[in-house]
């Protein structure tokens, strides 16, 4: 038992014990991290499913609103849930549905009232396979912001690029990236003085064991289009020119590109995971680099898992069609201005499955901040889920 938070009597931080194979449940386990925020037996349970780790018991929207119990599961292979040795096959969709499955079956007994799964993002797209599988574990979903992606390049996302903002803007977005991989050279030094600035600010001894250069490189060329468009507190009226001095060009990199949270060692040991699924089953968008290609250099890759792996795409093309065709009381939630909803799931017209896009917010959206007209629609649906016998 942990010290409680919000509305909750009672909060606790619990191990499950979870067979790393499903298909072998006698055979090697780990140890599953789950939060449990309890208010009563009989009250209603928002069931959380992380994409990624969670260090500490943070209340979401669902639990918050409606006063609900919470149950939330860090996924496998991130953060404390990792098994040892990492033994990649067993991280897919199906392996983690039956995680949560499980869990459903550990906890059900004592919280018989509603289910509602929710997620954002990653953990929204968790919430959906879990119900793809065992659409009958909860009484129903509400996904923030969850994509469905192809391929580990998904090529939809080439179209975006030449829509997004206006002409200008995107011309000017190429060509600051122009500017800083023509002058790659003299950032590496200004990349080691914001790392100590950092760490001398804030006390903290972030390392970097991938090359700075490196860094730049391939984040400018394949990531830095994506971050910018996704960025609350950057526009194209913040795009340094080639008026702009190093420094600048350096400041409006890291401005966009959180390098200490993508790159640094906990950086790299955070998204491995991610990646590993990404390679192999959840897909990553695509990016444009024809106006780059006379500025190609030989830098080796980031990452490299040192296994070898295979895109398969019929789990996310049998996941699309069971939300294509579905009628189990679910809703997705998008911002209109989020990339990310470029890839945003597809649903039939269904009185039960119910698509939002939000105008005006991005990837932070949640049901607090949705226009009044859609926090109303949520609000009702989601008390109509939980009050229906």
């Amino acid at each position: 038992e942990i010290a409680t938070a919000d509305h909750f009597n009672r909060l606790f931080e619990i191990s499950v014990e979870q067979p790393l194979d499903h298909n072998n449940p006698n055979g090697s386990t780990f140890t599953q991290k789950v939060y449990l925020g309890h208010v009563d037996f009989d009250t209603s349970l928002a069931f959380e499913t992380e994409g990624y780790s969670r260090d500490e018991h943070r209340t979401r929207d669902l639990a918050r609103i409606f006063q609900m119990n919470q149950l939330t599961v860090e996924h496998r292979y991130f953060g404390s849930s990792k098994p040892n040795p990492l033994d990649w096959q067993y991280l897919t969709v199906w392996q983690a549905a039956m995680d949560h499955h499980r869990i459903v079956e550990l906890f059900k007994d004592l919280y018989p009232g509603k289910w509602i799964s929710s997620g954002s993002s990653k953990g929204g797209d968790a919430a959906i396979f879990h119900r793809r599988f065992f659409p009958e574990d909860v009484d129903a979903t509400v996904a923030f912001v969850a994509p469905i992606l192809f391929s580990d390049r998904d090529t939809r996302f080439l179209e975006y690029y030449n829509i997004v903002g206006d002409a200008q803007c995107r011309q000017k977005l190429k060509d600051y990236q122009r500017l800083m991989l023509q002058n790659l050279d003299e950032f590496p030094p200004l990349f080691q003085e914001y790392v100590d600035f950092v760490n001398s600010t804030y006390g903290t001894n972030i390392t970097f064991s991938l090359d700075y250069k490196a860094i730049i490189y391939h984040s400018i060329r394949e990531d830095f289009p994506f971050e910018f468009w996704s960025s609350e507190t950057v526009g194209c009226e913040n795009i340094p020119d080639e008026t702009s001095s190093i420094q600048e060009l350096f400041d409006h990199y890291v401005a966009v590109m959180d390098v200490f949270l993508f790159f640094s060692d906990y950086g790299v040991d955070f998204w491995t995971p991610w990646y590993y699924q990404s390679v192999t089953e959840i897909g990553n968008y695509a990016y444009d680099i024809a106006h780059l290609e006379d500025l190609t250099m030989d830098i080796p890759e980031l990452f490299d898992l040192g296994i070898s792996t295979n895109f398969n795409e019929p789990v996310m093309n049998d996941i699309d069609n069971w939300v294509r065709t579905t009628n189990v009381p679910m809703m997705l939630i998008y911002g209109e201005d989020d990339p990310w909803t470029h890839a945003a799931f597809t649903v039939t017209k269904s009185e039960n499955v119910v698509k939002i896009v939000n105008p005006g917010t991005k990837h932070s959206t949640r049901i607090e901040n949705l226009s009044q007209e859609n926090y109303s629609l949520v609000r009702d649906k989601i008390n109509g889920w939980i009050l229906n016998d």
